[in-house]
């Protein structure tokens, strides 16, 4: 998928192209307004747009993006909850905080890619939003990732996020977005549950 960075400021850009090239992403287009947005969009097949900055720059570029059925993820200076309660309602397939890691925001496009919603600033949240295609598992849910799955592991075992991030050798926010990417494909809200019902589905063994 490619990822088209959509955003007025130089600096933001520069930024938060360096930003994604730190994590990983090389395959980047820029679209400096909603016009060359719109005509990037128009040519290129399942891309991502990440604009950004500010939500009053930001909003005719996810209306661009979501007109065109592109998933979008915002990265705000003022990334408030009331602000992101706004941008998702507007179609936005996440919201975060400009200061983001470069492993994080790498965590966060993969979820976006597979269809989920992502907040941050808020402790990496995600919500389950079905995307066709999505590896399914017995009971016709999504099925748990390899880090999912390891993650729910340590949780079992009495594990603390801090803990868990230690083991794993990632970020405790990686770790939150993990968990949170199970309990929206387990459809729980609580480690108790998570850990019962993956049990259940065969996805977890102890």
């Amino acid at each position: 998928m490619s990822i088209i960075l959509a955003a007025p400021g130089e600096a933001f850009r520069t930024r938060t192209r360096q930003l994604l090239h730190d994590a990983g992403c090389t395959d980047v287009q820029i679209a400096e307004s909603s016009g060359p947005l719109r005509t990037l969009l128009a040519e290129t097949s399942e891309a991502l747009v990440l604009a950004g900055d500010d939500w009053t720059v930001s909003r005719p570029l996810l209306r661009q993006a979501v007109r065109a059925a592109a998933p979008a993820i915002l990265l705000l200076r003022d990334a408030r909850a009331s602000t992101a309660r706004v941008a998702l309602s507007c179609g936005a397939s996440g919201v975060l905080d400009a200061e983001i890691r470069p492993a994080v925001l790498g965590a966060a496009l993969e979820a976006v890619r597979r269809g989920l919603r992502v907040l941050d600033r808020f402790g990496l949240t995600t919500e389950a939003s079905a995307a066709p295609g999505l590896a399914r598992g017995a009971s016709g849910s999504a099925a748990l990732t390899v880090r999912e799955r390891q993650a729910l592991a340590l949780v079992a075992s009495g594990t603390s996020n801090k803990g868990i991030a230690r083991v794993l050798g990632v970020s405790v926010n990686t770790v939150k977005f993990h968990l949170a990417a199970a309990f929206a494909k387990l459809d729980v809200t609580t480690r108790a549950e998570a850990i019962t019902e993956a049990i259940r589905r065969g996805e977890l063994s102890l």
